[in-house]
């Protein structure tokens, strides 16, 4: 027995180091080629890729077919996985690689059907020819790389080799984008339940806007697990989009007198991150194209991008774009009832395989108003109406008519063909126009139609009369005052039918009110307004906080943190003592304030922007309905819960960092963390997992690294995916940031690269000049038709 337990002591060393050895040869066999020349027959031409000393890479090509070709080609180099993981969340399979973890991401996105929709339309109208064969000419390059070099760690670890992609796989991005886009999925079925149970003051304190009218057609009653629990496992693991900033400046705002771009689109941090950044410039004289793009995987045409003529980033815009309905059925269920007319259901069957377990098998509906949602919902009969299944919603083409416009007008052509997801567009160009364009369409509903509640799907009362026209929408375009914003506000054009679920108004007016006061922004200055953590809305909290809590009732170390939060100046660097005690106070406030809410409704409630709204309209009341504590006897107030909070938060900052205030620091609570798709559970998460780090900014500030929801404290789920800053004083040359690196590859020289100055705040160059890049030239890649 002990000559057994010392072999295998000693053969402890060893087995590790093969271990290692093997691990570090797995990981080392992927990185992408850098010098020599490369043989890749599929091509027609020679095509040269540059990477830059950051990684990113500069395709030059002879013809548009071969610079999407090796687009795709580059991308599957370095993201092979991530676009794997992301097709399969579109499409409803990721249970086949995780197991029973996928069912319920798997079962909403069959039961909604978003890359069935698209799969129909394409079989139905097919894709214009420019588009097809660029888009062949994409999944070419990518399935060359799946047949022909190793694949990454990850597939040798799963133990399978990834099906052939196709042009279906963009639109499986298409709807995993557009989904985590739908913060209505979750808010009006919420808001539904809870109008059943709460009174009609209350419940209207509860809302971003109030309505006119609210008439309860149907209600939902029973719990709703399944549509949080997707969205959270897709935010957690997938990276969701969250939030942004974007604004744009013309000659009279700039010092450089050229019209400036800034755009920072906010989506949950993933290892590696969403956006793949990359320079394509065809040489063609019958067709010359170039474009400086932030790509998503799968999807060859720039989501974000700019060129030496035009720039424009993304903002999500919360425009109520979707509506719920409980459908009335007929006797036989086979035909839902409109207006005392039977309409036939389409039917599918939905074979959900499940990695070692069984197949699932989920019948799918479909009314004349949208899937029904009885897979994932336990109410039954109620139908999703939405945008993204209008017949004339064409995202991937829109994406590409955008990339390919030479003027503002085009531009806006290429915006008016997408239905959803709903964007705010923000443009800028050589020209000195600026523009917030409105992405998406937007329903016209009845006037006693409420689509915060779900709706009558029998009755014409509560249907549609129609969708707004694009040039109907609330554009903002070459405004008197020299800039466009965007923070996921109400937009300042909209009427009161324009309806939404903006964001808290916060960032917006931090911004809004920098822009108007300043008429000589340069780019160190604009880089600055995009790390800005100061929130000025704070202020008015902070003191009232203070004004209502009476010293007399506090500890030794509450008087201690009461001072401290007086004399915050409300930045949130990581250092701030007193941003602790603010936000860890905001978090308890919301607790005890909502404790008519059952634990997970208050939960639920906590993840939605609506929850901003109804906390500053309760500060602002001294005596509500909401302050009263249930579970007492006495009728709270104001004050009397405030200070409860504040004594929640001191107990709470004392157990977790100690006793001494000087170590409350915001850095400590405030912590961001890159999470892998297969690192989110132990052992894999301290193996694949970058961080936790502490980093400035919060929630509704400029720089909105932001938790979501009330749980797991106010570790970071989200924030800028890129900062960008393009001045078309010298759009050759411009400004960005990735929050890791362009690679997916660990042991790549660009996997975390950027990383510290992202956390930093600080940029890197976006080349575009010849003479620029070949000052900061790192590889140079020939890929030929024939190796001679």
């Amino acid at each position: 027995m002990k000559k057994s337990l010392k072999r295998i002591i000693y053969s402890l060393p060893l087995i590790c180091a093969i271990i290692l050895t093997s691990l570090f040869y797995l990981l080392n066999r992927t990185i992408p080629y850098g010098d020599g020349v490369l043989e890749m027959p599929i091509l027609t031409d020679k095509v040269e890729v540059i990477r830059d000393t950051e990684g990113i890479p500069h395709i030059t090509a002879k013809n548009s077919n071969d610079a999407y070709k090796v687009l795709g080609y580059t991308m599957a180099s370095e993201r092979l996985f991530q676009m794997e993981m992301l097709r399969r969340v579109g499409s409803g399979r990721i249970s086949e690689l995780v197991g029973s973890k996928g069912i319920t991401i798997d079962k909403t996105f069959r039961n909604l059907g978003l890359r069935r929709h698209f799969e129909e339309k394409i079989k139905k109208d097919g894709l214009s020819p420019d588009i097809k064969e660029k888009m062949e000419s994409f999944f070419a390059g990518v399935n060359y790389f799946i047949e022909n070099e190793d694949l990454p760690i990850e597939f040798v670890l799963g133990g399978f080799k990834p099906e052939k992609f196709t042009v279906l796989d963009s639109y499986s991005v298409i709807g995993y984008m557009a989904y985590s886009f739908a913060a209505f999925l979750r808010h009006d079925l919420l808001m539904d339940k809870l109008k059943s149970s709460l009174d009609e003051d209350m419940w209207n304190d509860l809302q971003i806007e109030p309505h006119k009218n609210t008439v309860m057609t149907a209600s939902v009653h029973r719990e709703l697990k399944n549509i949080f629990k997707a969205f959270e496992d897709v935010n957690n693991d997938f990276g969701g989009f969250e939030g942004s900033n974007a604004w744009a400046l013309s000659s009279k705002k700039t010092k450089s007198k050229k019209a400036m771009l800034a755009s920072d689109p906010h989506i949950g941090f993933s290892l590696p991150g969403i956006w793949f950044e990359a320079h394509l410039k065809v040489e063609d004289p019958s067709g010359p194209f170039e474009i400086y793009g932030h790509f998503l995987p799968n999807i060859p045409f720039a989501v974000m991008g700019h060129d030496k003529q035009k720039a424009w980033g993304i903002t999500i815009s919360y425009m109520d774009d979707m509506d719920f309905y409980k459908e009335k059925f007929s006797e036989s269920g086979n035909e839902t009832i409109f207006e005392g007319k039977e309409i036939p259901l389409k039917r599918y069957s939905e074979v959900i395989k499940v990695r070692g377990g069984e197949d699932i098998q989920l019948p799918v509906h479909i009314s004349h108003n949208g899937p029904i949602l009885d897979g994932i919902m336990e109410d039954k009969g109620i139908s999703m109406k939405w945008t993204y299944f209008l017949e004339s919603n064409r995202p991937i083409e829109g994406f590409y008519r955008m990339g390919r416009s030479t003027n503002l007008e085009d531009f806006k052509k290429g915006v008016s063909l997408v239905g959803s997801p709903g964007l705010n567009i923000i443009y800028a160009d050589a020209q000195d126009n600026i523009a917030r364009l409105n992405l998406g369409a937007y329903p016209k509903r009845n006037d006693l139609s409420d689509s915060r509640v779900v709706l009558d799907g029998s009755s014409k009362d509560d249907a549609y009369n129609g969708y707004y026209k694009f040039e109907e929408m609330p554009h903002n375009i070459n405004p008197e005052s020299g800039f466009v914003a965007s923070a996921n506000n109400r937009p300042i054009t909209a009427d009161e039918n324009f309806r939404g679920m903006w964001q808290p108004r916060d960032r917006f007016i931090n911004l809004f009110s920098r822009l108007l006061a300043k008429n000589d922004w340069s780019l160190g200055d604009t880089m600055l307004l995009q790390n800005n953590v100061l929130n000025n809305e704070n202020e008015w909290i902070r003191d009232l906080v203070v004004a209502d809590l009476d010293i007399s009732n506090l500890s030794e170390i509450e008087i201690k943190a009461y001072e401290e939060l007086k004399s915050w100046d409300r930045q949130t660097f990581p250092n701030r003592v007193g941003a602790s005690i603010y936000h860890q106070f905001m978090y308890h406030l919301t607790m005890n304030i909502l404790d008519e809410m059952g634990e997970e409704d208050r939960n639920k409630f906590c993840g939605l922007s609506a929850r901003w709204y109804f906390l500053g309209r309760m500060l602002k009341r001294d005596r509500a309905a909401w302050w009263d504590i249930k579970g007492t006897d006495q009728v709270e107030t104001r004050k009397e819960v405030i200070l409860k909070s504040f004594k929640d938060t001191v107990t709470f900052l004392n157990k977790e960092l100690g006793s001494d205030i000087n170590e409350w620091n915001w850095g400590k609570l405030h912590t961001i963390e890159f999470s892998h798709a297969l690192g989110k559970s132990f052992p894999l998460n301290k193996i694949l997992n970058l961080g936790p780090f502490p980093v400035m900014g919060a929630y509704n500030n400029i720089n909105n690294f932001r938790k979501v929801g009330c749980k797991d404290g106010h570790k970071v789920k989200s924030g800028p995916s890129t900062r960008r800053i393009i001045d078309f004083s010298n759009p050759e040359k411009s400004y960005g940031i990735l929050p890791l690196g362009i690679s997916g590859h660990y042991l790549s020289p660009f996997f975390k690269n950027q990383m510290e100055r992202f956390l930093t705040g600080k940029y890197r160059l976006q080349i575009m000049s010849d003479e620029l890049l070949k000052k900061h030239l790192k590889t140079r890649l020939e890929i030929v038709p024939e190796y001679k």
